[in-house]
């Protein structure tokens, strides 16, 4: 079935809408695919059973708040908006409730959802909403897309029709639009000051396995990280989605090509260094990682998403969302981030990766914003809106 995408009318403003608090998947994959806008359609299904199976293991956990709301004219599905609680979620260091795959055929459809929602929150004893937050956030990311839509899809990335009205209705509802995100498409291969990099430091690739061993060094990494505090921060269950997502790129991905010479690709050493220490063709090239040699200290991290709709597609994968880079207070000013792409672009293009995306980039981090901007072309943008209730 076909989304419903034009303005409502009066007449069906005069209708009554019934709201249903459902745990049927079979209920809401049929309410998805009838309301659901996805740019790739072919992509469609697949999206909606690994929502499915994301609700599915949410409802089987008791202590983990979360509901599905429809919206019905009759017996025809108009809306839809999952809420939920999650533990590990911030906004500005501070517990708060989130909306999601929000879609109302009109105001009135979208002011009973989100009532819904609030209720549900403030049962909760949460006084704070935010939304779109898309969970499980690799498969909808965060956002309302109002720029950008002649972009292709990406993994990671939140989309939805050129044509929705949902920020204007959630303006209507009180909601501010509080958070801007920028996504980028990197231009420059090579950044000048990933050339000098500090003497102290090497970088390694890493099995799933290994990363997996990592994981708390790599969460650890993250809160000694950024500089500002970030409004959107999910938590120590975040690196554990990198790892599903690296986990689903088939084997046949890794292969070496037949005339691959590592000293063709460059002649830095710390480069040539970490594809020695490791098996290229068994590391994850989504996660290069920066140590200081004095210590071994884990002292900065990239970490992307392969772009799975190209598998659903059944295509090779040839784009990277560039989801999150992070280096340690301590050691700022090193060339460590910009050799972090230098080498993350230049291994993965060992494998047929040419497209790489800075997503979700917050505009108030103007660290992020005066180290990316300058070898990147902005091309999508986001808001999160959020209320008190």
């Amino acid at each position: 079935m076909a989304q419903i995408l034009h303005k409502p009318t009066q007449k069906l403003e005069r209708i009554r809408i019934n709201i249903n608090d459902t745990k049927c998947l079979l209920e809401i994959k049929q309410a998805l695919l009838t309301l659901l806008f996805v740019p790739q359609n072919q992509v469609k299904e697949k999206i909606i059973d690994e929502l499915g199976s994301y609700l599915s293991s949410k409802f089987e956990t008791p202590e983990y708040p979360l509901k599905v709301f429809i919206a019905y004219q009759d017996t025809q599905p108009v809306g839809i908006v999952s809420c939920q609680i999650d533990p590990y979620y911030r906004s500005y260091s501070r517990k708060c409730g989130t909306f999601g795959w929000l879609h109302a055929y009109s105001f009135e459809v979208c002011r009973l959802l989100i009532r819904q929602c609030e209720l549900f929150v403030k049962e909760n004893k949460v006084r704070k909403l935010r939304g779109n937050i898309n969970f499980p956030k690799n498969l909808g990311g965060i956002g309302i897309q109002f720029q950008g839509f002649n972009q292709e899809m990406l993994y990671g990335v939140a989309y939805n029709h050129r044509d929705s009205q949902i920020l204007e209705y959630l303006d209507a509802l009180g909601y501010q639009r509080e958070s801007e995100y920028t996504c980028v498409r990197v231009e420059q291969k090579t950044w000048e000051k990933g050339k000098k990099i500090d003497k102290d430091i090497e970088f390694r690739y890493f099995t799933l396995n290994e990363l997996r061993i990592m994981a708390d060094e790599i969460c650890d990494l993250a809160k000694s990280s950024f500089f500002e505090i970030l409004p959107d921060s999910s938590g120590r269950n975040r690196i554990y989605e990198f790892f599903e997502a690296f986990s689903q790129v088939p084997k046949t991905f890794s292969t070496l090509p037949d005339d691959f010479e590592a000293s063709k690709l460059t002649h830095i050493p710390q480069f040539l260094e970490a594809w020695e220490s490791c098996d290229l063709k068994k590391i994850e090239v989504w996660a290069p990682l920066a140590f200081d040699k004095r210590t071994g200290e884990l002292a900065g991290a990239l970490l992307g998403l392969p772009d799975l709709y190209q598998i659903w597609n059944g295509k090779h994968i040839t784009r990277a969302n560039v989801d999150t880079a992070m280096v340690k207070k301590d050691y700022y000013g090193k060339g460590i981030f910009s050799a972090l792409n230098n080498l993350g672009q230049l291994t993965a293009s060992i494998f047929g990766v040419d497209y790489f995306e800075g997503t979700a980039i917050w505009s108030n981090n103007t660290r992020a914003i005066d180290t990316i901007f300058p070898h990147c072309s902005p091309i999508r943008k986001h808001y999160i809106a959020q209320k008190r209730v």
